[in-house]
């Protein structure tokens, strides 16, 4: 067997060892599928989904009920605005005419319209102060209990996350549970399973499973062991075994032509007479020479057929030199350069022969030693790094499914939305905006009243006047 067919040996005999290891690799995704769908995900999100379909139910059969009682609350607000506006502006107005309408010289039964008119409009803004405070007072007591208690028993609770410290208190949503959440989802109370620490992987964005602690319903580490389908596939590996004991790096017909060549006395040439012989010029006379020699003697002739003889053959023998010579001396050089490589070569050429058979003998007997542990091993190696390739990728399907899958972060930020866009910002912030307003409103009237019955009567005209004696006269 040549080394040719040495690729397709090795395929053909460990075809049956590849197919294994495949059937093997391809059997994982089968068990990927079938242990993600085992995971009890859909049995703890049909929990929170209950809980959520019900707060929407809710939410849209009360939907027209609060849009209803939305135009109240506005017609409301505005009405008490109206009412605080109506007040201010009487006490403007009776400012405005009491300033402007006022006569130090006048006396108490004689004082002008403007100034008698302020007075009125002073006194009848207390009036309705004091006809409408106590409403007032109502409206800002009952919104404070409302809103304050909205605002500093859940909205900053939620904010600062003690509410959830406070409903991981042990005991306290069931007297028999120590962790409640776990409780409920698990049905296990003494799984160490609190609010806080689901809201906070949920709000990284953890997979379901991480969250809610799901290995302790299925375990997927146990029943995706990696060691174990490593170790089917090293024990595939195991199973190959290469026989390679009938390769021939020579036959016996080549090992014969080269002892042949060697033998064949080429190195016993006596290459200095071939060099000697190379060494010679191509002519006996220099063809040029005798070429001008001949013209110099036909032009001492006289004219004649004779002369002209002499000089067609001058020029015939300088084309002939021409024509011949310079090839025949490039050939000559040649010829010397390969005798005098061939004598280099050939003088050692019987030791290069042996230790050229010595070393196809050496590799021979190492291929037929070693070359098919040397395939084990390298494909062994190979398979060593398949495997690692193999481990890293279960590894990041196992934290696929653990920490990515199924993502809880959509539920945590729709209850984000719900307590504080729709609870805290929609209802409790305008709430307690409101009586916040009118409260401060409401204190304000308390000092603006008293100014205003002080200042009523330096303005409004009065039926008599008080006449006092004086003690100084008696």
């Amino acid at each position: 067997m040549s080394i040719d067919e040495i690729p397709n040996m090795i395929q053909n005999q460990t075809g049956d060892v590849i197919k294994d290891v495949k059937k093997t690799l391809d059997s994982v995704s089968s068990k990927v599928k079938n242990m993600s769908q085992s995971i009890p995900v859909e049995e703890v999100l049909l929990q929170f989904s209950h809980y959520l379909n019900d707060s929407n139910r809710y939410i849209h059969e009360s939907l027209p009920r609060v849009e209803e009682y939305d135009s109240y609350w506005w017609l409301g607000g505005l009405i008490v605005c109206f009412l605080l506006t109506l007040i201010v502006t009487f006490f403007y107005l009776g400012l405005l005419c009491g300033v402007f309408g006022y006569d130090k010289r006048a006396t108490p039964t004689r004082r002008g319209c403007v100034s008698n008119t302020g007075g009125i409009f002073l006194m009848a803004g207390v009036g309705f102060s004091f006809l409408f405070c106590w409403i007032l007072m109502i409206l800002v007591v009952l919104t404070f209990v409302v809103g304050a208690n909205v605002e500093k028993l859940l909205c900053e609770p939620y904010e600062n996350k003690k509410l959830l410290q406070v409903l991981d208190t042990p005991y306290l949503l069931n007297d028999q549970w120590q962790f409640y959440l776990s409780g409920i989802l698990l049905k296990n109370p003494d799984i160490n399973m609190t609010f806080e620490q689901v809201y906070r992987d949920c709000k990284r964005g953890r997979g379901v499973y991480a969250t809610f602690q799901l290995e302790n319903v299925f375990n997927i580490t146990e029943n995706f062991n990696i060691e174990r389908l490593s170790e089917d596939i090293v024990k595939e590996l195991e199973k190959l075994n290469v026989n390679i004991d009938s390769i021939e790096l020579l036959d016996k017909t080549g090992r014969k032509s080269l002892e042949d060549f060697a033998q064949s006395g080429i190195d016993r040439i006596n290459y200095s007479m071939y060099l000697q012989e190379a060494e010679k010029p191509p002519t006996k006379v220099d063809l040029l020479t005798f070429a001008s020699f001949l013209e110099t003697e036909a032009n001492q002739l006289p004219d004649g057929n004779l002369k002209q003889a002499f000089l067609m053959d001058a020029q015939n023998i300088r084309a002939i030199h021409q024509q011949h010579v310079p090839p025949v001396q490039q050939s000559l050089n040649s010829l010397k350069q390969s005798v005098w490589a061939l004598k280099q070569t050939s003088s050692k050429l019987p030791e290069e022969v042996k230790k050229v058979l010595a070393s196809l003998d050496s590799a021979q007997h190492f291929l037929t030693s070693n070359l098919s542990s040397i395939v084990i091993g390298e494909t062994k190696k190979f398979g060593r790094t398949i495997i690692g390739y193999f481990e890293h990728y279960l590894q990041w399907v196992l934290y696929a499914i653990t920490e990515k899958m199924t993502s809880c972060k959509p539920m945590i930020t729709a209850m984000d939305s719900a307590v504080n866009g729709i609870l805290c910002s929609y209802v409790a912030d305008p709430l307690n905006l409101f009586w916040f307003g009118i409260g401060k409103a409401t204190m304000l009237l308390l000092p603006a009243v008293i100014i205003a019955i002080k200042l009523a009567k330096y303005y409004r005209r009065m039926d008599s006047e008080d006449v006092y004696d004086d003690p100084s006269r008696y």
